[in-house]
């Protein structure tokens, strides 16, 4: 990735939250160049991985469980919906809950959006070792844990 705002700042000199933005983006980018070549949308990933865990949930349910708004969830779905990736069920037992579930374009897309993004994971963790990996993870863990 090349720095065009700050070209005489070295790695070693950036503060960690700048080189944990950097890494970020950097993944992110290739998830998003991936996931394009089968027309997902960056942000269809994620729901997509979600509700082949836990089909059947609602858009509370599910935007919860992504921690995100409920708004931001309904225009994805919204989206989703139209371009056939997933269908809305009124639940069985309680007609005011609608359930989301994939289609089977909905499926095939997660399924090749999982295999993406686990090459993007390989790729992103290829310079460490095991060791320095689960430490790493380890570490984040806990900067995670303190600030949320």
């Amino acid at each position: 990735m090349k720095l065009k705002h700050m070209r005489d700042l070295h790695y070693e000199d950036m503060p960690v939250g700048m080189l944990i933005n950097l890494v970020s983006r950097a993944h992110f980018e290739r998830i998003r160049n991936s996931l394009e070549r089968y027309g997902v949308q960056k942000t269809y990933g994620p729901i997509l991985r979600e509700l082949s865990i836990t089909e059947g949930v609602t858009q509370i349910e599910l935007a919860d469980s992504m921690r995100v708004t409920s708004p931001s969830m309904s225009v994805n779905l919204q989206k989703m919906e139209s371009e056939g990736f997933l269908t809305r069920k009124t639940d069985d037992v309680d007609s005011r809950h609608i359930r989301l579930y994939l289609t089977e374009k909905g499926r095939e897309t997660a399924e090749k959006a999982d295999r993406e993004l686990a090459l993007a994971e390989k790729d992103l963790t290829e310079p460490l070792m095991q060791g320095e990996l689960l430490e790493l993870k380890r570490m984040l863990i806990k900067i995670l844990a303190k600030n949320t």
